[in-house]
C-alpha cells in the first residue's frame, strides 16, 4: 500500500514537471485535407485570436502523413498579416519528413506527425494573426497529407537549449 502510494506520487510530480517545461501554447489548430489529397489551389486559413500579452512568439506548422505520401519532402508556403498593423511576412518552408535512407523523421505508427519552425515575430497585446497555407510542389494534389495545422506559442528566446524539438523545427533559409 506504501509502495503504491509513492508511486502514484512519483508519476503526478512527473506529470506537473513535463507540464511545466511545455512553451504556452497560445493557438494550436489543425485543418483535415480530404481525399485524394492536398489540392494546390485549396488555400488553409487560420485565423488567431487578439493576444492576451506582448512577447515574442514562435510561428510552427504542422503536418500529419500517412504511408501514401509519395514524396521525402515538401515546400510549403506560409503568409501571415498581422492586425491591427498590417505586417505582412511570407516564409517558404522546406520540410524534410522522409530520409535519403527511407526513415521517417515524424512521430507515430500509422500516421506520422511533424512540426516545422516558420518564424519568430514579436506580438503586442490585442494583436491578432490570419495566416495562410499553400504547399508549393510540382504536382497539383499531394496525397497522403491528412492535416495540416499552425502552433503559436510564447518563443524562448535568450539561454535556449537546443532540444530535440528545437532541432526538428529548424529549417533552411528563404
Amino acid at each position: 500500500m506504501r509502495n503504491r502510494k509513492i508511486v502514484v506520487t512519483a508519476i503526478i510530480v512527473g506529470l506537473m514537471v513535463l507540464c511545466g517545461c511545455q512553451r504556452q501554447v497560445v493557438y494550436h489548430q489543425f485543418r483535415h485535407i480530404s481525399e485524394p489529397g492536398w489540392d494546390k489551389t485549396d488555400t488553409l486559413h487560420f485565423d488567431i485570436t487578439p493576444l492576451k500579452a506582448d512577447g515574442t512568439y514562435s510561428i510552427n506548422a504542422e503536418l500529419r502523413t500517412d504511408k501514401n505520401f509519395p514524396f521525402q519532402k515538401l515546400t510549403l508556403e506560409v503568409n501571415q498579416t498581422v492586425f491591427p498593423s498590417l505586417e505582412t511576412y511570407h516564409d517558404k518552408i522546406n520540410c524534410d519528413l522522409i530520409s535519403e535512407e527511407g526513415v521517417i523523421g515524424g512521430d507515430g505508427i500509422s500516421y506520422f506527425q511533424y512540426r516545422f519552425h516558420v518564424r519568430n515575430v514579436s506580438l503586442h497585446q490585442g494583436d491578432s494573426i490570419h495566416l495562410s497555407l499553400t504547399h508549393n510542389m510540382k504536382r497539383e494534389i499531394m496525397p497522403g497529407i491528412a492535416d495540416v495545422g499552425i502552433r503559436l506559442s510564447a518563443a524562448e528566446i535568450a539561454g535556449s537549449i537546443n532540444t530535440k524539438e528545437d532541432k526538428q523545427q529548424q529549417r533552411k533559409a528563404p
